[in-house]
């Protein structure tokens, strides 16, 4: 009898003690907005091979950010800070960050340009197949007039896919 017993309780012990572990390898897109957490739906990014542009978006129902940079190159190591890429942003036409809302069906947009805003994008990860990296902007609104700044902090892309224009 006490071995049946212990051969149940063994049983129960080592049947009890499984684990599911569950990996979330989903392409993310998030910042903090003005002091608020977003999250875009439908991260992509897309290079622009004519131009030599890279850029990564998302969507939520109602708002569409988006970065646009030169394509990183593929030697960057993530596990090698020193081979990220940092771009300035509010320096160039070619490096800027736009963020779009739109609020009982009027739009508010908002970007940096040269002289116009100011942050940073840094690529921790390129291959060609996916992007990931960090981001934080303050972005002026483009109507006339405005002095609204969008202040961005806090933002990641991670494992974004990477498409092709043709």
């Amino acid at each position: 009898m006490k071995k049946i017993l212990s051969f149940v309780i063994l049983v129960v012990a080592l049947s009890s003690c499984s684990e599911d572990v569950k990996f979330n390898n989903e392409a993310v897109f998030q910042g903090v907005i003005n002091n608020s957490f977003w999250q875009g739906a439908n991260a992509k990014a897309i290079v622009d091979t004519d131009n030599n542009v890279l850029t990564v978006q998302a969507v939520s129902l109602t708002e569409l950010m988006k970065l646009e940079m030169p394509v990183p190159p593929t030697t960057i190591n993530p596990r090698d800070k020193s081979t990220f890429v940092t771009y300035i942003l509010g320096t160039s036409d070619t490096k800027t960050a736009y963020y779009i809302v739109t609020i009982n069906g009027i739009p508010a947009e908002y970007q940096t340009a040269i002289g116009v805003g100011d942050g940073q994008i840094v690529v921790t990860e390129y291959d060609g197949v996916t992007v990931s990296g960090t981001f934080r902007f303050n972005a002026n609104s483009t109507e006339p007039d405005s002095d609204d700044v969008l202040n961005v902090q806090s933002g990641t892309f991670y494992k974004v896919p990477v498409y092709q224009t043709l």
